[in-house]
């Protein structure tokens, strides 16, 4: 019966002689690449149920995009329209109104904070 005996190699497997020096930053992936545009972020975001049985029913069907990918494409269009807010529709919607009478509480309330406090009159 054989046996396997361990050679012990005299030169080192891997010679850092024979590497190649790679440029500062070589590694890193392009500029274009990294653009925002073609960077994925993960989040976790809130939207109506109606909304996104929407996007899932549309990409339940053969060949449709996943469901965050038809969300993003739409996000896009709309950011890249630069479309101005139309202030009628804004009037209508409840939880805009709602908002904004909330943020003008807030601002109120906080001028009345810094006003300075009246000293009621002394009679003599």
């Amino acid at each position: 019966m054989k046996t396997k005996t361990k050679r012990v190699l005299d030169k080192p497997i891997l010679d850092p002689r024979k590497f190649k020096r790679l440029p500062r930053g070589s590694f890193l992936a392009s500029t274009e690449e990294t653009a925002a545009r073609n960077t994925k972020v993960r989040i976790s975001i809130l939207i109506d149920l109606d909304v996104l049985k929407f996007f899932k029913e549309k990409a339940s069907k053969t060949g449709a995009l996943a469901y965050q990918t038809q969300i993003n494409q739409i996000l896009r269009a709309h950011v890249e329209s630069k479309e101005p807010v139309d202030a009628n529709t804004l009037a209508q919607d409840d939880r805009f109104i709602r908002a904004v009478a909330k943020r003008v509480k807030q601002l109120s309330s906080r001028q009345e904070k810094m006003l300075p406090q009246k000293s009621p009159r002394t009679t003599k």
